[in-house]
């Protein structure tokens, strides 16, 4: 905190209170009095306002630096036929009245005016881009400051040493609000940090599971409230079972449910994964001694897992969009078409379906059961990547400093434009849902074996429901051998 500068914007906002308020007096009479009072009291709660921002916004902790124009180079991942998923969160090359647009351009102006700098971005196929950081270490050089790959991809380049150990990089503290500490406290392997979810960037936010539901279909089969639920702790997967068994109908009268009829949930993959995760279970965990070891295999996870491939095969009630063969787009107009009364998405869905009429809500992965202490939401590895620094890095200080800077700064411009405008006031239809997506990200599930790729543990999940019989015990049995030998590699290149 810089007590010189809040005294000085204390002292700035008392003195134009003082200058405004004679002006004011001069030119009202009796009539204009209550104006009077009212424009002083607002410019005072302004004043006020500012000062309290000012008191408790938290500021990096950066030395005095002079960059001279340096260039600093971003290399993001790009999918060509996932538009809604195109990066926008890191270069905006002029302000264009699209929200989150001008909050990048404003985030970036104030950092690289402080520092001296450019930002540039390159964008690459997942595949490209693997290639290309390989590449940049193996030759020893210096193209890229940062480099986002998504993370299903990005796991065997960690794996192979590709980044520096952020947590020891000069000028990143991870210990600062901006990063997000479950992501940190799940993927710190043996004291290193490789890849970090930070404010700077809004995809990890996107990536995030949770459940819409359609509120007029709600409330014509008088449903329970669903964010009291939430809240009293109540909303489970046998809860949410419960009130969407009686929504199905086959509408065209066919007697094979399609496209056509309506569904308790819709839904794909996805679900199983959710649920799975939802439920804090866990494929992998770490030791006392910071090492990897399994731990998918215990009497509640295996029920949780049977519970759910049961829920994901029944297709009298629930839309397996991936078993159907509708892509992402077909499938999403499913829901804001009216088909379902239960959605699961991304979070970006929130922002794909503001044009649709459907009044939506937005709920996070239902738990377990009530004895579970909260919910919990994963993130995709598939539809996000999070910030690494290559090992090539030249001045790894002034790559810290500038990713410290850019993500604190997000916090307080990036964060509020995404999270209070474009999410709670354009997209979400009530209040409650804004409490909803407080609680969903503070709650983020970011799993070991999927965001490092160590063996295949979590398809044995994600492609639960298309399988025609399920037993998890069984199948984990014949990839018991293959994971430890997984685990042995990965740990063996973590201790290299």
């Amino acid at each position: 905190m810089n007590i010189k500068s809040t005294l000085f914007k204390a002292a700035a906002v008392l003195l134009a209170l003082l200058t405004v308020a004679p002006t004011m007096s001069a030119c009202s009479s009796g009539a204009d009095t209550a104006k009077t009072s009212d424009t002083t009291a607002s410019v005072t709660a302004a004043a006020t306002d500012a000062v309290s921002e000012e008191d408790t916004r938290i500021y990096p902790d950066l030395p005095e630096e002079n960059y001279n124009g340096y260039t600093f180079n971003v290399l993001h991942w790009d999918r060509s036929d996932w538009p809604t998923r195109a990066c926008v969160d890191i270069y905006a090359e002029t302000e264009t009245g699209d929200t989150i647009n001008d909050a990048v351009y404003r985030r970036n102006m104030a950092v690289m005016e402080k520092y001296d700098f450019e930002i540039t971005l390159q964008k690459e196929q997942p595949g490209d881009l693997t290639t290309l950081a390989k590449k940049n270490v193996q030759t020893g050089s210096d193209a890229y400051d940062l480099i986002i790959q998504r993370c299903i991809e990005g796991a065997a380049i960690i794996q192979e040493n590709y980044y520096l150990p952020l947590n020891e990089v000069p000028n990143i503290d991870l210990d600062q609000p901006w990063y997000d500490q479950n992501a940190r406290e799940t993927l710190e392997i043996k004291g290193k940090l490789f890849i970090a979810a930070s404010d700077l960037t809004i995809e990890d936010k996107n990536a995030t599971a949770a459940i819409a539901f359609n509120k007029q279909m709600a409330a014509d089969n008088n449903l329970e409230d669903m964010y009291r639920l939430v809240n009293d702790g109540k909303w489970t997967i046998e809860k949410m079972e419960a009130m969407y068994k009686g929504v199905a109908r086959d509408l065209d009268g066919n007697s094979e449910m399609n496209e056509e009829d309506l569904y308790g949930f819709l839904g794909g993959k996805d679900v199983g994964m959710s649920l799975f995760l939802g439920s804090g279970a866990h494929f992998m965990g770490v030791d006392n001694d910071g090492y990897v070891i399994p731990t998918m295999i215990n009497d509640r996870n295996v029920q949780v897992a049977q519970y759910v491939y049961e829920i994901c095969t029944n297709e009298d009630i629930f839309y397996h969009h991936h078993n159907m063969g509708t892509d992402d787009t077909q499938y999403e107009q499913l829901f804001t078409n009216g088909h379902g009364l239960y959605f699961w998405m991304r979070l970006d869905n929130v922002l794909s379906m503001r044009a649709s009429e459907v009044a939506f809500g937005i709920l996070p992965i239902p738990k377990y059961d009530e004895a579970q202490e909260t919910y919990l939401c994963n993130v995709s590895p598939w539809t996000t990547g999070l910030l690494a620094i290559p090992t090539t890095a030249t001045d790894p200080s002034r790559n810290g400093l500038i990713i410290e800077a850019l993500s604190a700064e997000s916090k307080y411009v990036l964060q509020p434009a995404y999270y209070e405008i474009a999410l709670k006031e354009k997209q979400t239809r009530d209040e409650e849902s804004k409490e909803m997506l407080e609680l969903i990200f503070n709650n983020r599930v970011f799993d070991i074996a999927e965001f490092y790729r160590i063996g295949t543990l979590s398809d044995v999940i994600l492609e639960m429901g298309s399988a025609k019989s399920f037993d998890m015990a069984s199948r984990y049995e014949k990839l018991s051998k293959a994971t430890i030998k997984a685990i042995d590699k990965f740990m063996g290149n973590f201790e290299s």
